[in-house]
């Protein structure tokens, strides 16, 4: 089980510290979901435009995974795999 406190940061945890900037800018500045715990909600709510801005369907859905995995939360998308192109270099 993964602590409030941490679920808290996760979820607040802005998108251009997670994604590339290609990737969270529009979603930040287009779509309107700046954090981590915005971007699963719009996700659930099958926000028709967030995939549209990755690479691929499958990406966002890979995204969508890894973060809700990291906040504790069960949505249905496919397994993240490590080192994957959506993510910031650093």
């Amino acid at each position: 089980m993964i602590p409030m406190e941490y679920r808290q940061q996760i979820l607040g945890l802005p998108l251009n510290e997670v994604l590339r900037p290609e990737i969270a800018l529009p979603l930040q500045h287009v779509l309107q979901i700046y954090t981590v715990g915005s971007f699963l909600k719009a996700w659930e709510n099958g926000h028709p435009q967030i995939a549209s801005l990755f690479d691929s369907v499958e990406q966002a859905h890979e995204v969508a995974s890894l973060c809700a995995t990291w906040a504790g939360w069960r949505i249905s998308a496919l397994p993240a795999t490590a080192g994957s192109s959506w993510m910031r270099p650093d």
